[in-house]
């Protein structure tokens, strides 16, 4: 028999999905950062994602509302799902950006933040297809997590390296304060990834 009912099973499903959106978006990321200029296209396809992550957060917490029984706390699904909503806001977010401000080349500090964002989007993937028996899988589920620890941690540092050659270069103060929020926004995005983690540790500690 099945550790969870049918109605805390829909949540696991529920995070499953959106953690495949997420994916879906990272990758339109990714090949808008490393073809920057091109493809545009893609662009809207990330605003599609984040439309339709605003409809999957929605869902969960409807859901949410109208149940008696879930899978662990309430507030802790809640977070959660906001949370996720966050890594897609702050992808679009970032990608609108580099259009809007006219970059004319894509730096290399940045790609290396968007690839690792990718990686902790990855990461967080194959522990949400875990998280639905974190009990039984809590060691693998933890190992994954802190995975998408190590990736935001690199993005640190590679972060405040892009800030150290960018305001130490004689570069235009308009390309500075340019890359300044760009960088801001892509370390965001990473950010997100992080917080999603730790929601999750938090859960299966709370439950062990």
């Amino acid at each position: 028999m099945s550790r969870v009912s049918r109605k805390e099973d829909e949540f696991f499903d529920m995070f499953k999905n959106y953690s495949l959106l997420i994916v879906e978006t990272g990758r339109l990321y990714a090949e808008y950062v490393h073809n920057y200029p091109k493809p545009e296209d893609q662009i809207g396809k990330i605003k599609d994602c984040e439309a339709n992550g605003d409809h999957m957060v929605r869902s969960i917490l409807e859901t949410l509302d109208t149940s008696f029984i879930t899978p662990f706390d309430r507030e802790d699904i809640n977070a959660l799902a906001k949370s996720m909503d966050d890594i897609v806001d702050n992808i679009e977010g970032v990608s609108a950006r580099f259009g809007l401000y006219s970059v004319d080349e894509m730096r290399p500090e940045a790609i290396e933040m968007c690839d690792l964002t990718v990686s902790a989007i990855e990461a967080l993937n194959k522990a949400f297809g875990l998280f639905s028996n974190y009990k039984k899988d809590s060691e693998a589920v933890v190992n994954l997590l802190r995975e998408v620890g190590s990736f935001e941690d690199n993005g640190d540092v590679v972060y405040r390296n892009a800030l150290g050659t960018i305001f130490r270069n004689d570069i235009d103060a308009k390309e500075t304060l340019k890359w300044k929020s760009l960088l801001d926004k892509m370390e965001d995005a990473l950010d997100s990834c992080k917080n999603v983690a730790t929601i999750m540790r938090n859960v299966i500690m709370k439950n062990a």
